[in-house]
Formats: C-alpha cells, structure tokens, sequence
C-alpha cells in the first residue's frame, strides 16, 4: 500500500511491486542532491540543530554531507567541493575528524569538516593496496592512526602483516614491531572508531572460518582478546555480510557500536547495538530485524560482503537505513532503504545514479559509504596536496593477490 506524508512517498511491507519500481528508476526521492561552498563548515547554530543527525558519505569517489530530520524526513546530500579534487573511497571518523582515503589507497587526507582543515598524509615508504586504516587517540587524547597491510615475502612463501601509526601531533610515522593480531581483518572490512579505539570484524580459520570482533587499543597499541558477535557468521565464506557502524546513545556522548549482519542464504538481516563496549569486553542488544519475504519483491538484495557494506542506527527515532545499489532495467542508483525498529520498511532514498569505476584493477558500481560524525575542535594543522595524482600512483606498492608468478 502506498501513502504519501508531505511529499514524501512511503511504501508498506506487503503491496509494493517490484515492477513499479522499475518503471520508474528513481525509486522515492526525499533527497535534494546539490554542491556546497569551496570549503563547507557547519556553524555552532548548525550543530545544535544537526546533533547526531549528521553523516558524511562517499559515492562515485566523491564526498558528499548527509543531513535529515527525525525519522529521515527530508534528508539531503550535498557534495563536499573542499575534497573534489581527490577520487574518495573509504571514510573514517573519530572525534571530529574524518581520514579519507583514496581510490587503490594512494592518497590520504585528514579532515576536520567543522574547523574547514585538512591534511595531506604520505607514506614513511610507500602505500598498499592492501592498507587498512583506522582513527584513534589514546588516553592522553593523542589522536593517531593506524595502518596496516599484507607483505608477501616471495623467498619464504608467506605473509607477515605489517602495522604503523601515524603520530596526528609529531606529522611522523613509525612501525608497530610487537602487535599481537589474532584472526585476519579483510581488506574490504573497515574498522569503526568508539570511545578512541577501533573495532573490526575478524575472520579466524582455526573456528572454521567463524567471524568475530577484536579492538585495537590506541593506548597500548595492541589488539585485545576475540570477542563473540552476537550470532554465527562466515563472513565473505557463504555471502554473509557482517559490518560495523557507530552511534550515540540518546544524542548524547555515550559512543556505542553497531553491527549488521545479512544472511545470505535466508535473505533476513538484522541490526544489532551494545549496551556496552570496551577492549575486553562487549553486551549486545538486537535492534532490529528484517524478515524475508515482502520485502525481496521490491528487488533488494544485500550484495557481496565484499563491497564491505554501510549503515547507521538512529536508535533515539527508532529506525535504521542501510545503504546498498538498487538496479532497475536502465541503471544503477546508490539508495537508502530505512527500516523501522519494528521490523518494517519505511521508505527508500535515490542518492543518484552509481557510476561504474575501476577500484583494485575491477571495474564496478559500488554502494555509498557512511560514517557517522560529530564536530569537535581538534585542530590538524594544514599542509598543500604532497604530490600530483599521477606521481603518486607510482608509490602504490601492489599485494602478493596481485603478483602473476
């Protein structure tokens, strides 16, 4: 059944055709898709009216500012100019600050959107494309991040992982020699930042390849233990997706971690949050949960883990809203679908068409990316752009996935 409250279509969980849909590619627009300012800010007015209503994500390798009002009415996105020049495709936030990182990892760019700082960030040798990255800050709030990625040593036939942090305050990076890292962290999952240290999903073989979360702790600069998931997943193994996001609890400073997880043989997926969450330890609670059935005739499908997936709960308005590619007979468009708390499909969101690009030497539409924000006043000292795009392709180390013999 279809209704409309302001302008804004709504379809219920039981009529809606999946052909409807693919009459008419723009599935329901509640988006206003403009450009902002050569360097966008958000005034003290704008933050106490935004609060935790504030998102940053990227589609098409660009940056865009995601806001809306409760319940995801008239939400908008606007593209960030101040990043244009720079082909983004992973974000990451802590406390203010948002890294982006660039297409195959070549580039990174600190920036602080509320202050209108950024900085550019080279390599102490060179980048990977098999980086992973993740923001932190330790308990004297030295804000740092990590990196880390894949060294396949030909002459022994084996991988060693290698770990750096980059100093935010001293501009220098140094090796992690000693970090003690159970499991394997895919490329394709990226770490979320709670309280000043990072959460990632983590794959162990010797638990026939069960998935669980391990922290990074910013302030000893080691993992913690393996902490359970609040279900059983294989992820990227049978098409399960596991991914994280972050929230704050009652619009408040309380940082909290959430978790979706889409089973791929049963079509359900569901939202979970913690009650708490430290390095050692983590209680969760379920948020919600999507059932199959109705909602599959729309033509939604959870794609590949392996495009790492992005979301966000809203926990104070009681819903949540999962980014994912929606494919019609004419084209691709990146979407937000918004799901209530009470397990039904509210409304979706056409955030534009999904270009195809090339990332990691293939060629695809990608879903948006989101991560969540909040301004703060720590300060990054700026610096120009290192180097041109083109020579700095040249320091992009390629992984052992990639060597032919």
């Amino acid at each position: 059944m279809m209704s409309d409250h302001g302008g804004r279509k709504v379809w219920g969980k039981t009529k809606r055709n999946r052909e409807d849909l693919e009459e008419n590619p723009n599935i329901p627009i509640a988006a206003r898709v403009g450009r902002m300012m050569k360097k966008v800010s958000i005034t003290s007015e704008e933050e106490e009216a935004v609060g935790p209503q504030q998102q940053f994500l990227t589609m098409n390798g660009k940056v865009y500012s995601l806001r809306y009002q409760d319940d995801f009415v008239d939400a908008s996105v606007k593209e960030v100019d101040l990043l244009n020049e720079l082909e983004v495709s992973k974000l990451y936030h802590c406390d203010g600050l948002v890294l982006c990182v660039a297409k195959d990892n070549s580039e990174l760019v600190l920036w602080n959107p509320y202050l209108c700082q950024t900085r550019w960030i080279g390599p102490r040798e060179s980048f990977h494309l098999s980086d992973r990255h993740a923001v932190g800050y330790d308990e004297g709030r030295n804000h740092k991040i990590l990196r880390f990625w894949d060294n396949f040593i030909r002459n022994m036939k084996r991988i060693e992982v290698v770990y750096e942090i980059y100093e935010i305050r001293s501009n220098s990076w140094r090796v992690l020699e000693e970090v003690n890292h159970e499991g394997l962290i895919d490329t394709h999952q990226r770490g979320v930042s709670v309280k000043g240290n990072t959460y990632f999903v983590a794959n162990h073989y010797g638990l026939a390849h069960k998935v669980s979360l391990i922290c990074f702790d910013f302030t000893k600069e080691r993992f913690g233990p393996r902490l359970p998931l609040p279900f059983d997943s294989f992820d990227g193994f049978n098409g399960d997706l596991v991914t994280l996001s972050s929230f704050f609890r009652g619009g408040g400073d309380d940082e909290q971690l959430a978790v979706l997880f889409g089973g791929y043989e049963s079509g359900f997926f569901e939202f979970w949050v913690t009650l708490t969450v430290h390095p050692n330890r983590a209680s969760w609670s379920k948020f919600l949960r999507m059932e199959p059935g109705p909602f599959s005739g729309y033509g939604f499908k959870l794609y590949s883990s392996f495009s790492g997936g992005s979301f966000f709960v809203d926990e104070e308005n009681k819903f949540a809203v999962l980014f994912e590619l929606y494919g019609s007979k004419t084209k691709t468009v990146h979407a937000a679908f918004v799901f209530g708390q009470d397990g039904f499909f509210k409304s979706s969101v056409n955030l534009g068409q999904a270009l195809i690009l090339e990332h990691h030497h293939h060629k695809a539409a990608r879903p948006p990316l989101v991560c969540s924000y909040r301004p703060s006043f720590v300060q990054v000292k700026e610096n120009e752009r290192l180097v041109s795009s083109s020579h700095q392709q040249t320091h992009v180390m390629f992984d052992f996935h990639n060597f032919t013999g």
